[in-house]
Formats: C-alpha cells, structure tokens, sequence
C-alpha cells in the first residue's frame, strides 16, 4: 500500500515541508522514497499575509500530493514569546488546512525526533542535512528547515508504520 506523509518544520519567515513515500512499509522492506520539498517563504512585514502564504501553500501541497497524513514539529518555548505565539499561529493554519481536508495531523516535540532518527539528542542540523541528502540521494543543496521536515517525516514514519 503507497502512502504519502508530509513533515512540516514550521517557522517564521521559511516553513519547510517535505513530501515522502512510504510502500508496503514493514521491518523487513522499508521502502521510503523522497518525493518532494520546499520551503514556503514570505518576508512580508504584516505577518497575516505570511499566515495566508503559509495557509494557501500548504492547501495548494494538500492538493497536489494528497497525503494520507502530516507530521509537523511541535513548537516548543523558547526564551523569545512572542516568536513561540507566532509559532503556535503559524501551526494552527498548517492544523486548519489539513483538518479542512481530512489529513490526520501527528506532533512531535524536536527531542523525540532527534531520538528516534538518529538516537541521540545531541546533533547538529548541519549533520541531518547531510545525512538526508545522502539517504535519498539528493545531489542539490536543500535549506536546514527542509531536512528537518524529512526528519520530522522519518520519526512519524519509524513510530508508527
């Protein structure tokens, strides 16, 4: 069975998201294709229309790839309140667009996906990039909040398939 899993690195002025393919997933043949990614970016100063941005794009991904679920990082406190208030908006248009469309939705704190994909805590972002690029393949160079959203992926698809 071919299913689609969106992972979603939520930010400010770039959300990442990747698209992964998981086929006939089991201990013995862990199939797992990279299929897409990108970043959903706004510079705009009103940040409204950066939740817009973000809210239509993820709709128009929703459209074009048809995931059977999303995985997405879960804000967690920062020093700064204001950027984790602006975190929490920006994961709930990324909630409503797939609540619109029937997606379930599956949160993962940073900690737990560190853990579960490369057993440690202790790694750099540097490192997960160059892991998923060689993992999949990719010979191009892809920004920091894509690779998370591939690991944010890998956790839900290692936790649960």
């Amino acid at each position: 069975m071919k299913r689609i899993i969106i992972g979603v690195d939520p930010g400010t002025f770039c959300t990442g998201y990747s698209v992964l393919e998981i086929n006939n997933f089991n201990k013995l043949n862990n199939k797992i294709l990279y299929i897409s990614s990108g970043c959903i970016k706004s510079n705009s100063k009103i940040f409204s229309i950066r939740l817009n941005k973000i809210y239509n794009s993820i709709l128009d991904i929703f459209l074009l790839f048809k995931p059977f679920e999303l995985a997405i990082e879960k804000t967690f406190l920062k020093n700064n309140l204001n950027s984790s208030f602006k975190l929490n908006q920006i994961n709930s248009v990324i909630y409503l667009a797939a609540v619109k469309n029937f997606i379930p939705i599956y949160e993962y704190n940073i900690n737990k996906i560190k853990s579960c994909v490369f057993k440690t805590t202790n790694i750099n972002k540097k490192y997960i990039n160059i892991f998923y690029k060689k993992f999949f393949n990719i010979n191009y160079d892809l920004d920091y909040n894509i690779t998370d959203s591939i690991a944010v992926a890998m956790c839900h698809i290692y936790l649960n398939f």
